[in-house]
């Protein structure tokens, strides 16, 4: 394949790459996805333990989402299951019905009746929120000159933590925040992420594209038509586009020797959303009748995935994440943090230890590569994929466009880098 020459190289196999490289591909462009690892799929991959089906944490899919739309777009059927708006929260350790809905909001001793009116109000009027003419306000910001009540802000931010994956009130855009809370019900896939990116996969090899596993590219020369992908095997691969499917770290690196010398400030003021997990198999549940909860002063996280997805050959076995939302300043005392996610799982599930099957670790996920932040304008403020200084060279990501957050946006800036592709 040495010196074998593209219309398109993505770098990068994740949701992303993968994505842009169905719809490249099936418009007639020859394509050649370059992946780090031996495994396509990035953070979407899902393992599967003693027969029961982790993803890298906790996964969700907005049934409003541009995920959803997209993958059907692409005749990408996903399975799974819609979960219900209900679960408990707990405070000061004790654990009460998250108020989902009039009558729960009512009868909950945790609000006194100014913060159930102000919820009240906010709950009818949220979805109708002009949510672009609050992209520049920070959402602890918006909070506080909307909501009087703190306990009521509090429950606010909890819902948006569970929405965004972010607790950084201060710095998350108010706009992009609500935006991603107006998207309702999320969906776990049955068997894990893995099932769509297998799809994904087999998707793109029906159109046509190629997969160089297991190769990192150390660099790239030229402009387009005529760029050189620098293998860093020794490999040199040519190409009329190149799009970067990659974190923005990523970017960084593989253009930090371009002769063009790219302004990649942008990309270097780039916050990344990170997360503590803890992801358990269970052989059975302590208590079956919490499957959710959430921390209201603490950011913690709760979900038996089990309860709503098929997530085990015999379906026996449950699959839970426990999480910790981490901001960006935090400094994460690993072994500290892993005991305030099982003591946090010790009150919702006491003798979960004894119920254990596999459990795995992982003090540092990422969960977003570009927190939204109000002071960079919200959505709007996120590079653009077309990388204006190299022509011919492309980004896509979670980080990329201005449209979604999370894997939305991983679906839509590679629809929008493939559609620029397809219009040189």
């Amino acid at each position: 394949m040495n010196g074998r020459s593209w219309d398109c190289v993505v770098v990068g196999g994740g949701i992303a790459g993968l994505t842009a490289s169905i719809f490249l591909a099936r418009v007639g462009k020859s394509v050649v996805v370059i992946e780090k690892s031996k495994e396509l799929g990035g953070r979407g991959r899902t393992i599967e333990k003693n027969g029961a089906f982790l993803n890298l944490g906790p996964h969700a899919l907005y049934s409003k989402g541009s995920a959803c739309k997209i993958l059907d777009e692409l005749g990408i059927r996903i399975e799974g299951g819609k979960v219900p708006v209900s679960g408990k929260l707990i405070s000061n350790g004790m654990c009460h019905d998250i108020p989902g809905d009039p009558l729960k909001l009512i009868k909950s001793p945790l609000l006194s009746w100014k913060a159930k009116k102000e919820l009240i109000n906010f709950f009818i009027k949220y979805k109708k929120i002009d949510t672009e003419s609050i992209r520049n306000i920070s959402l602890q910001t918006w909070l506080q000159q909307k909501i009087k009540d703190q306990e009521a802000q509090k429950l606010i931010m909890m819902l948006v933590r569970l929405s965004s994956y972010s607790g950084e009130s201060e710095l998350l855009s108010a706009g992009a925040a609500l935006k991603q809370l107006q998207l309702g019900n999320v969906i776990y896939l049955h068997y894990g992420w893995q099932t769509m990116i297998n799809q994904l996969r087999d998707e793109a090899i029906a159109a046509g594209v190629t997969f160089m596993k297991n190769k990192r590219v150390g660099g790239i020369k030229g402009v387009s038509p005529n760029i050189e992908v620098l293998i860093q095997e020794q490999d040199t691969l040519y190409a009329e586009t190149v799009l970067l499917a990659v974190s923005p770290q990523d970017v960084i690196s593989i253009l930090s020797n371009h002769e063009n010398n790219p302004d990649l400030s942008s990309l270097e003021k780039l916050v990344s959303v990170r997360a503590a997990c803890l992801d358990v198999v269970l052989k059975e549940v302590p208590n079956p009748d919490i499957s959710f909860a959430m921390g209201l002063e603490e950011p913690f996280y709760y979900s038996n995935h089990s309860r709503v997805a098929k997530l085990s050959a015999d379906g026996r076995d449950a699959v839970v994440h426990v999480m910790k939302y981490i901001g960006t300043t935090d400094q994460v005392k690993e072994e500290q943090v892993y005991g305030e996610l099982t003591t946090f799982l010790d009150t919702i599930q006491p003798g979960w230890e004894k119920a254990v099957s596999f459990k795995r670790y992982l003090p540092r996920m990422s969960v977003s590569n570009g927190l939204v932040m109000a002071k960079n304008g919200g959505l709007q403020g996120r590079p653009t994929p077309s990388v204006l200084q190299i022509p011919g060279l492309y980004v896509a990501g979670d980080w990329v466009g201005n449209k979604g957050m999370l894997v939305d946006a991983c679906f839509e800036s590679a629809r929008e880098a493939a559609g620029m592709i397809c219009e040189i």
